[in-house]
């Protein structure tokens, strides 16, 4: 089942896994389009309905406090500073860049909303953002 299909099919009661999916298909393929492939698997995971309330959880508890703020951090730390360093063999403050734009896109579409973002198509997104992402990478 692809990617896309595994979307529209998630469920809050399975994101670990579903996440856990979306991810390996992002790392796989080629290096040169990761930053693209990561940045869209993160927006997709944002897209489905069924999942955004438990992803508005887990940020509304990382702004307010300590423990969700911990968890969020280990979360990012753990998929896109160590796994994804393990595979492109960037610094570590590169990959902290990445976090900071997938993150950044995330607040300023489903938390706050903020125009042109919030009603962008996810392909002018990633059209826009993909290519920072991807220099980040190649640090």
């Amino acid at each position: 089942m692809s990617a896309a299909a595994q979307a529209r099919n998630a469920s809050p009661e399975n994101l670990a896994a579903y996440a856990n999916t979306l991810f390996e298909e992002a790392l796989a393929g080629p290096r040169e389009q990761l930053g693209e492939r990561l940045f869209r698997m993160s927006l997709t995971a944002w897209e489905n309905p069924r999942l955004r309330p438990q992803l508005l959880e887990k940020i509304r508890a990382a702004t307010t406090s300590d423990a969700g703020a911990a968890q969020l951090r280990d979360h990012f730390s753990a998929l896109l500073v160590v796994r994804v360093g393990e595979v492109v063999k960037a610094p570590r403050l590169a990959l902290n860049a990445v976090v900071t734009q997938i993150v950044g896109v995330i607040m300023l579409r489903y938390v706050m909303r903020m125009e042109p973002i919030a009603s962008a198509s996810v392909d002018q997104l990633v059209d826009t953002f993909a290519p920072t992402i991807q220099r980040w990478l190649d640090a």
